[in-house]
């Protein structure tokens, strides 16, 4: 174990080491990179971002969360499976995207508000592109496609929702197997709800809802702005526009990825395709973001990092069965 510790540790200073050279000998793709990461996070993510957390924030600490829960509980908690509680990081992450989905759902882990294994599920369900994102950025802007909005949006929401319950019934499964039981049951889900108590609103409250809100923006603004200089060094590698590459930066940031698809001249159903894929998987950006919200959450960034690598395949299918068979 100890050497495998040590093995990991000399290949993360190898990859910091390795881009370090590589701000070095493409200097001006690096600043470019900067640039419009810093100018992506302050115009976009900064003012979107930032109100949602500290008022996130709040609901959650003062147990607003509980009420709002309990009204759509009918609904939302027989649909997916979940508690009561779990039923508004559903709600935040299916409106809001990437990472709200993740902070909400870590908020209340850590406030025991639910339990771990129905944080895990919750997280690898509600944590995904916006749905603005992907109908005005994605299908209008980017593909202009107005008439792909609703279906890429059910292809990402669907991909995301059958990998979640195909890998949380495969715990259940194999935790039956090995005669654990780690999925909540309902005295558990009562016992962590009981502990989830309302409290009075101070100022103290207010101020360490919003410190929290700059932490993670500022969080979040260094990931974006580290993987748009790597997306730019890769992009000035070889010919301006090519797949591979296209590709390549959509793995590692979706936004410009998917400006550098719709860019190829290949056919419609291919760009749709790719950018479901692309979209689905969240790119390492997404990943590092969501890393960075999970605070002392203790979430398992691995288990959501496998069930986002199924619900790329997911995605993958449904895309090319709805080019196939259902686009006109």
């Amino acid at each position: 174990m100890k050497s495998m510790y040590i093995y990991k540790n000399k290949i993360y200073k190898g990859i910091i080491l390795f881009f370090f050279i590589l701000m070095f000998l493409f200097p001006y793709a690096s600043y470019k990179g900067a640039s419009s990461g810093l100018m992506l996070w302050f115009l976009n993510i900064l003012p979107t971002l930032l109100p949602f957390i500290i008022i996130s924030n709040l609901i959650i600490r003062l147990n607003i969360a509980s009420k709002i829960s309990r009204l759509i509980y009918p609904i939302i908690g027989k649909l997916f499976r979940v508690s009561q509680n779990g039923c508004y990081p559903i709600l935040v992450g299916f409106l809001s995207g990437l990472p709200m989905g993740a902070k909400v759902v870590a908020d209340l882990k850590t406030e025991n508000g639910i339990t771990e294994k129905e944080a895990e599920f919750l997280l690898s369900m509600c944590n995904n592109a916006s749905p603005i994102f992907i109908m005005t950025y994605i299908a209008t802007n980017q593909l202009k496609m107005p008439s792909v909005r609703l279906p890429l949006f059910i292809i990402i929401y669907s991909s995301s929702i059958i990998s979640a319950n195909i890998y949380r019934t495969y715990e259940r499964n194999r935790d039956k197997r090995l005669n654990i039981s780690k999925y909540p049951l309902a005295d558990e889900t009562v016992k962590a709800q009981s502990s989830y108590q309302s409290k009075k609103f101070t100022f103290s409250i207010l101020d360490d809802s919003i410190m929290n809100g700059f932490e993670v923006i500022t969080r979040i603004g260094g990931y974006i702005i580290l993987f748009s200089i790597l997306a730019e060094i890769i992009n000035a590698i070889g010919p301006s526009v090519s797949l591979y590459k296209a590709c390549a930066m959509g793995f590692l940031e979706i936004t410009t990825g998917i400006d550098q698809i719709c860019k190829i001249r290949i056919d419609s159903n291919i760009k749709i395709v790719l950018i479901s894929i692309v979209t689905a998987f969240g790119g390492l950006s997404g990943l590092a973001q969501t890393k960075s919200v999970l605070g002392e959450s203790r979430l398992s960034i691995r288990s959501y990092f496998s069930v986002k690598l199924l619900s790329t395949c997911v995605a993958m299918l449904l895309s090319i069965l709805y080019v196939l068979f259902f686009r006109i």
